[in-house]
């Protein structure tokens, strides 16, 4: 299941040369990821006892290409797209696109699940598996 969320590049992302510090990129990856993990089902809102609310992802390996700058008040989409599901990892590949259709950014990145109460890195949960090809 491939996701995309929009941020626009606003005051608090940029530097003195207005563009969106290398930070900042690496954030707007990090919520592409989250709201994608939201959408699979992974983060509960809801109040009740459910296991999927003690769960947390945690990532393990990055490798990130920064091929464009980010401007101030560009509006960037966010693509996250699910590359590989293992039994206890899985890969994401993010990119960040500009108004103009080129790529800015782009990257993998490769977590695990862990289950924050007993510290221990679970299996991937069927609502994040399901969101795999």
């Amino acid at each position: 299941m491939k996701f995309e969320t929009i941020i626009k590049v606003g005051e608090e992302h940029v530097d003195r040369m207005e563009h969106a510090n290398h930070v900042e990129i690496v954030r707007f990856a990090e919520r592409g990821r989250t709201d994608w993990l939201r959408t699979c089902g992974l983060y509960s809102n809801s109040d009740d006892d459910s296991a999927l609310k003690f769960y947390g992802s945690v990532v393990v390996s990055i490798n990130y290409n920064y091929r464009r700058e980010c401007l101030l008040r560009e509006e960037l989409r966010i693509v996250t797209q699910p590359e590989h599901l293992g039994h206890k990892s899985y890969r994401i590949f993010h990119e960040i696109i500009k108004p103009d259709g080129s790529i800015a950014f782009d990257g993998k990145v490769t977590s695990v699940i862990m289950d924050i109460r007993s510290r221990e890195i679970i299996k991937i949960p069927d609502c994040v598996a399901r969101c795999f090809p």
